[in-house]
């Protein structure tokens, strides 16, 4: 299982998650505001965004590291 986690397949296959987390979570922030506006009922959807946006910075830090650790 180790051999696997800091195989570079798996941190490619991170970084891919971690595009996906960061253009979902931006559509769902940009098609809420457009669609309801800032809005006290649209919260969640925000908040969901933005956990999805920062789940794609912490997968991006943990690639980085990845490529510089021996």
């Amino acid at each position: 299982m180790r051999r696997l986690v800091r195989s570079e397949s798996y941190a490619r296959a991170r970084l891919v998650t971690a595009t996906l987390f960061a253009v979902f979570g931006a559509v769902i922030i940009v098609r809420t505001l457009l669609k309801v506006g800032p809005v006290a009922a649209a919260v969640p959807a925000y908040i969901l965004g933005l956990a999805l946006l920062a789940l794609a910075v912490v997968r991006f830090r943990d690639y980085r590291a990845s490529r510089r650790a021996p």
